[in-house]
């Protein structure tokens, strides 16, 4: 098998399906290939949270919460969009987020967090307990206080692969799935694709967006991508007990329409290890009921864990490296989905023009090297 493209997309999750995407739909010829089916690794397991504003509260660095925002900001037109192109429909939710408070050194975080957001222009209420009940009944009396976020939503992450796949696919991409890439062509110091298990892909531009596996093939590259379990349970309640998504110090918790409820995520470094544990998921489930304890009596209906490519800034690695014709689209961390449009439109317009709209500077994968 020898395919020549004018760009080749290493790994069909949400990042690179959707970059195969629009540079298909920009007239280029792409192959996207996947060592499984799309969106089977971190895209399968993410709970899909779009919640810039929350992820504040976290240490979130500075240069990354631009490209959250901004990202955020393009979500309602890229599904549309891309529910067009493929003709299916993407599970997307508003409602907003609430973050909050269980005691007296939680209220105090949040309180950091109000000041903080509101300095930053962003739309945020803050809701004593009184004001959190009226809005949200099943929440537990040992909530203290609260932040709101109205801008928040969430997205079927399962759904939007499969249709940013099947719309690159309308646009002329080949899809090559169950094809492990084994290495790098090199012809000198230019990549000129890849070798997979079923032989070469030829491409002019070979971008990687492998997630946690992208270091395998970045040996040359000083590319470190350490993956960070996730484990998830999801709880199916007869009634859908909150209306927004709910941060807590212990869990977040995302509500559907139809029941379903996304409880996450443990952060864990314990290698390319899936394995779902009792202590992770009685974790979770003790955490959730806690804040909402109406979710008790909830069926468990599964439990299951994504690997999360993290570098050692917790800053996604974009751009062009030293290497002719080879892009770098990776490590985004938790935040996969939420930056899956900005990357998309970042790398094609560096790949179209060479004159991305916002700087990758602070995301080459150089900065890794020691002085």
């Amino acid at each position: 098998m020898s395919k020549t493209s004018d760009v080749a997309v290493v790994g069909a999750g949400a990042i690179g399906c959707a970059i195969a995407e629009r540079l298909s739909r920009e007239g280029l010829t792409v192959t996207l290939v996947d060592r499984a089916r799309p969106g089977r690794e971190a895209s399968w397991a993410a709970a899909g949270m779009l919640a810039p504003h929350a992820e504040a509260a976290h240490a979130t660095p500075s240069e990354l919460k631009g490209l959250l925002e901004k990202s955020h900001g393009l979500y309602p037109q890229f599904v549309l969009e891309i529910e067009e192109l493929s003709g299916l429909r993407i599970g997307f939710q508003g409602g907003g987020s609430l973050t909050v408070a269980l005691d007296y050194q939680e209220t105090k975080i949040l309180a950091g967090l109000l000041e903080r957001t509101l300095a930053a222009g962003k739309a945020v209420e803050e809701l004593s307990f009184k004001e959190l009940r009226e809005r949200q009944p099943a929440l537990s009396e040992k909530v203290q206080s609260g932040l709101f976020f109205p801008d928040d939503t969430f997205v079927n992450s399962r759904e939007l692969v499969k249709a940013l796949a099947t719309a690159a696919q309308n646009n002329g991409a080949r899809l090559l799935c169950n094809t492990p890439v084994i290495g790098l062509r090199f012809e000198g110091q230019n990549v000129t694709g890849v070798e997979t298990t079923q032989g070469p892909i030829v491409a002019g531009t070979t971008i990687i967006a492998a997630g946690s596996w992208s270091g395998l093939l970045g040996e040359n590259l000083n590319l470190t991508i350490r993956p960070i379990r996730g484990q998830i349970v999801q709880l199916q309640a007869d009634t859908r007990c909150v209306s927004s998504l709910i941060h807590t110090s212990g869990c977040y918790i995302v509500p559907w329409p139809d029941g379903r409820t996304l409880v996450g995520s443990t952060l864990e470094n314990v290698g390319f290890n899936k394995q779902t544990t009792a202590t992770a998921i009685q974790s979770l489930i003790a955490a959730a009921i806690e804040v909402v304890p109406r979710l008790s009596p909830a069926a468990v209906t599964g439990v299951w864990a994504g690997l999360r490519p993290d570098t050692r800034d917790n800053l996604p690695i974009l751009g062009k490296t030293t290497f002719g014709n080879l892009i770098l689209a990776t490590g985004h961390f938790r935040n996969g989905i939420l930056l899956t449009p900005i990357t998309a439109r970042l790398i094609a317009e560096l790949i179209l023009s060479g004159r991305p709209s916002i700087s990758l500077e602070p995301f080459r994968v150089d900065r890794f090297r020691d002085p």
